[in-house]
């Protein structure tokens, strides 16, 4: 007799009908869940803080509400959070966001101490969470008697910003409160391609926060102290090249100044900025220096700097010009010329020149991302310094400005 292994049941499947009417369920839900994303999104929670946080990258009508919430609620402290500013950086007087927006609320009378803080220009990813995250470090520095807030923000982003700041902050971020986009009606965002855009990407953007995102705040605390120093290093390069540029102070003959659009230099690095040792060292005579013409500035050893780059153990000598110091007692300047192996084939064969305060202490930060040509590097005409043997370093030096064409 034959052993079976399966037995015969009935399976009941929907008829058309009943697969019309699953598909009109599901289709239903479908659009109940799709009118409803921007609810979820626009999350909201009741002020319950004097400190108010505003999302620097709000438009002027948000601005404005924001303003009127404060006065409202009868705040003690606002603060402005901003990212860069990555267009017109050439002409807009304003680096970021923060700073850009507290102008504008001046603007709008607001007439209380706006305290701002914006993440640098190097932070591309996460930059809601790294501006949790540079607030949570400048906190002290304002000396706000809080540590709680409310945050005030715009529609779509609130929940994503809500998320990103109790990251960091966790029950210290009280309230949300929420400001209106104007470009598209909110109930209806899908019937507008902006609003369609916007609570999609955000949508997104919240799935990825909330089920991808890993918090690393030593990291990213890295991150924005490196990028502070990298903006500020620019920020100095394009104040330089704005001088080169001014007929009135340019040292570029008159032949090459309409041709001027800036330096070159080497990218910003914090691997050519160094601690170092300075030992002070008076005992050598004044003499006088070598310059490119009859000119013979006088000047002392004043120390030595040491540091090392890798393996290798560096020493320069910081001169005193006494010409200056006679004109100005005070003067607490320490020149430091050097020539390195980029000379004459990417920087300026002549060497650089690095300037320094007199330190306070046997230790200091020798800068080479400062380091600068000789007014020689862009014309004959001028009488430059020539640097002394023993500040003619065996390493490259591939930082600050690179040579003329």
């Amino acid at each position: 007799m034959a052993i079976s292994l399966f037995k015969r049941k009935n399976l009941l499947v929907p008829s058309l009908l009943g697969w019309l009417l699953i598909l009109g369920l599901l289709a239903a839900l479908f659009l109940l869940l799709f009118k409803n994303i921007y609810s979820f999104l626009a999350y909201e929670k009741p002020a319950a803080s004097r400190v108010l946080v505003v999302e620097g990258w709000l438009p002027d009508n948000g601005l404005q509400e924001a303003i009127a919430h404060y006065k409202s609620n009868n705040y003690d402290y606002m603060i402005l959070t901003g990212v860069p500013i990555s267009q017109w950086t050439y002409s807009s007087p304003y680096s970021n966001m923060a700073d850009a927006s507290a102008r504008s609320m001046k603007e709008m009378h607001f007439t209380d101490s706006i305290y701002t803080v914006h993440i640098p220009s190097t932070i591309l990813r996460d930059r809601t969470y790294a501006t949790a995250i540079a607030l949570d470090l400048k906190w002290q520095d304002f000396g706000i008697h809080s540590d709680n807030f409310d945050l005030f923000t715009m529609g779509a982003h609130a929940r994503r910003s809500a998320l990103m700041f109790e990251n960091v902050f966790g029950k210290r971020l009280k309230g949300v409160i929420l400001s209106t986009d104007p470009t598209f009606e909110a109930q209806k965002w899908y019937k507008s391609s902006r609003g369609f855009r916007i609570v999609v990407s955000e949508l997104i953007s919240w799935f990825y926060a909330k089920l991808f995102f890993s918090a690393n705040p030593d990291e990213v605390k890295q991150w924005i102290a490196d990028g502070y120093y990298i903006d500020d290093i620019q920020a100095e390069r394009f104040e330089n090249d704005r001088y080169f540029k001014k007929a009135e102070t340019t040292p570029l003959p008159d032949s090459l100044l309409d041709d001027f659009r800036s330096l070159d230099y080497f990218a910003p690095d914090i691997n050519y900025r160094f601690e170092a040792r300075f030992v002070v060292d008076t005992s050598a005579a004044p003499f006088q220096m070598a310059t490119t013409t009859e000119r013979k500035p006088m000047y002392r050893k004043y120390g030595t700097i040491s540091f090392s780059k890798g393996d290798t153990a560096v020493t320069l000598t910081a001169f005193q010009n006494l010409d200056m110091l006679e004109i100005n007692p005070a003067y607490k300047g320490l020149f430091v010329p050097f020539k390195d192996r980029t000379n004459g084939k990417i920087s300026y064969g002549g060497g650089r020149y690095l300037d320094i305060e007199i330190p306070e202490s046997t230790q200091l930060i020798l800068d080479f991302n400062k380091a600068y040509n000789p007014y020689c590097a862009y014309s004959s005409k001028w009488s430059c310094p020539i640097p002394p043997y023993e500040n003619h370093l065996l390493i490259s030096i591939c930082a600050g400005v690179k040579k003329y064409h």
